[in-house]
């Protein structure tokens, strides 16, 4: 499944380590079920989605290579390589190839709130004419580019332990402050209960949900 060229499909998946948002992706990722797929996994968490690619180059003829059969690759960074110009290269191939799913993990590690790196601000202002489709995760939206948010056609949120986060979050989804502060993730003898609020602002929707995880 990919985004038409000309329709924006820009997702973010917000909380804290723990709240949900790998879930949430995992299951999104299973219901898309993407022919081309590129994500930026710092943290090697999604293995059951995308084969892993430990270098630059590699990734790029990975991409390049695939042809119509397409390509579910996910791009670990070494300790010794600088994140920053690393996550340019990999979202300057995201937009060039098009036509694919983009996982953008850990945000805060590779944005700010004043700088977004020039080849992510292009993928999210521009890469609906590429038909891509975004879908990007942090921890703190308060130290995250802006432009994301700003441009998001879907958000989920998820638990939020700063006030600043929640407050950044408020404004986004255009709530007040205390729904966001509801947000908690609950455990019980063998289950843990997720709570999360969304908006769909393409259906101009807001809702609210439960995600039950039995251990």
């Amino acid at each position: 499944m990919t985004t038409a060229r000309g329709e924006p499909r820009i997702e973010a998946y917000i909380g804290a380590s723990g709240s949900g948002k790998g879930v949430s992706i995992a299951r999104r990722l299973k219901e898309l079920r993407p022919r081309r797929l590129i994500v930026w996994d710092p943290r090697g968490e999604y293995a059951e989605h995308a084969e892993p690619v430990g270098t630059l180059p590699e990734l790029v003829r990975r991409v390049s290579r695939a042809g119509p059969r397409g390509f579910r690759v996910r791009y670990v960074a070494g300790p010794s390589v600088k994140l920053s110009e690393a996550f340019g290269l990999v979202c300057t191939l995201a937009f060039r190839s098009g036509d694919a799913v983009f996982v953008a993990e850990e945000l805060s590690d590779v944005t700010s709130a004043s700088l977004a790196p020039p080849a992510w601000r292009q993928c999210i202002t521009q890469g609906r004419h590429q038909g891509l489709h975004v879908i990007a995760a942090a921890q703190r939206p308060a130290l995250i580019d802006k432009t994301l948010l700003g441009n998001c056609t879907y958000i989920r949120c998820f638990t939020l332990r700063y006030r600043e986060d929640r407050a950044a979050m408020a404004r986004a989804l255009d709530v007040d402050e205390a729904r966001i502060t509801e947000l908690v993730t609950t455990y019980t003898e063998g289950t843990t209960t997720i709570r999360f609020l969304e908006r769909d602002f393409r259906a101009g929707k807001l809702g609210e949900g439960l995600i039950k995880l039995h251990r």
